[in-house]
């Protein structure tokens, strides 16, 4: 074949108009993907804000301020505890992360093993009282708990996190 002839000058160019078309339309596919799935994580986003001030309230009121009101942690505290976020459970849930679902499921079966072990009107064991509260708040050599995750589902990390890749860029060059 005479690459010189008309007819492969053609050939070739319509060779390229159709891979350049190709590509036009991979890219493009690719961005409204791109797109798409900003706008569905901007919706959970939003929805996390929404519900997770009331997922946050639960654990003030069970945790930090029985804590520090010196309540007992009971029985009767860890059903009501563990009713509580069940209920939340029922809307909030389906926005958690997938680590801030685990620390959930966490949370929840050290609340149910001291309804199982914790007889009426009984306090919780100190241990299973301290396992509970690092499910909620982490802990040294434990790793982060349920409000972590929650604050970073949120973003509360992000503007941390790119001021040190920023200055880590900058301290590069």
């Amino acid at each position: 074949m005479n690459l010189d002839s008309p007819a492969a000058v053609a050939l070739i160019a319509a060779a390229v108009s159709v891979a350049s078309t190709l590509l036009t339309i991979r890219a493009t596919a690719k961005t409204n993907r791109s797109a798409a799935v900003q706008t569905q994580f901007q919706e959970i986003i939003k929805k996390r804000i929404e519900h997770y001030p009331e997922l946050w309230k639960i654990h003030i009121r069970y945790e930090t301020n029985w804590t520090l009101a010196k309540q007992p942690k009971t029985r009767e505290w860890a059903e009501q505890y563990v009713q509580s976020l069940n209920e939340f459970n029922l809307e909030g849930g389906v926005f958690f992360s997938q680590p801030l679902y685990l620390k959930f499921v966490e949370l929840r079966y050290h609340l149910y093993l001291a309804i199982e072990t914790t007889e009426p009107g009984e306090q919780v064991t100190p241990q299973l009282a301290a396992q509970i509260r690092q499910s909620v708040y982490g802990g040294p050599g434990y790793g982060p708990g349920m409000s972590t995750h929650a604050k970073a589902d949120l973003g509360s990390y992000q503007t941390t996190s790119l001021a040190q890749r920023e200055k880590m860029r900058t301290w590069r060059t």
